[in-house]
């Protein structure tokens, strides 16, 4: 027989970053009603420098190690594993982390590496073997070919 149990949590790094959001939004709030300043929004971080050109560093107020020792510890022991809901909640949270981080660096990038990044984007969508050839319109002979037979 089979013990399952839960062992997730919610991670620290999560709450603290959501608490960050929440704070930015009431600022908005208040500042549409005329009854607070207007502030930009502020991360938790971590014990990183707030260097934005420290790009290793930026990682920090983002750590997802909590989130990833949780799923760990959920499917280790198959005799006592955590349950389905330790799984989604883990990874949920670190995708939250993630989602956050993208939107962070997208924010604080500079236009020349914005720049840089949007060219490899491009190469990749016009090249034969790219996302747009291979991946949309070979998604969609697929289920052509597929329908057809």
């Amino acid at each position: 027989m089979v013990d399952a149990k839960s062992t997730a949590r919610l991670s620290k790094r999560f709450q603290k970053q959501i608490e960050g959001s929440r704070d930015t939004a009431e600022a908005a709030w208040k500042a549409m009603q005329n009854t607070g300043q207007l502030k930009q929004h502020q991360i938790n971080k971590n014990e990183w420098d707030g260097d934005v050109f420290n790009y290793e560093g930026m990682r920090s107020p983002f750590d997802k190690t909590e989130n990833e020792e949780d799923v760990r510890e959920s499917i280790k022991d198959s005799k006592s594993p955590g349950v389905v809901g330790d799984l989604i909640v883990s990874v949920m949270q670190g995708d939250y982390l993630a989602v956050q981080e993208r939107s962070f660096r997208s924010r604080h990038t500079t236009r020349v590496r914005a720049t840089i990044h949007r060219s490899a984007r491009a190469y990749g969508q016009q090249h034969n073997a790219g996302v747009l050839q291979q991946g949309v319109v070979g998604h969609a002979e697929g289920i052509l070919k597929q329908s057809k037979s």
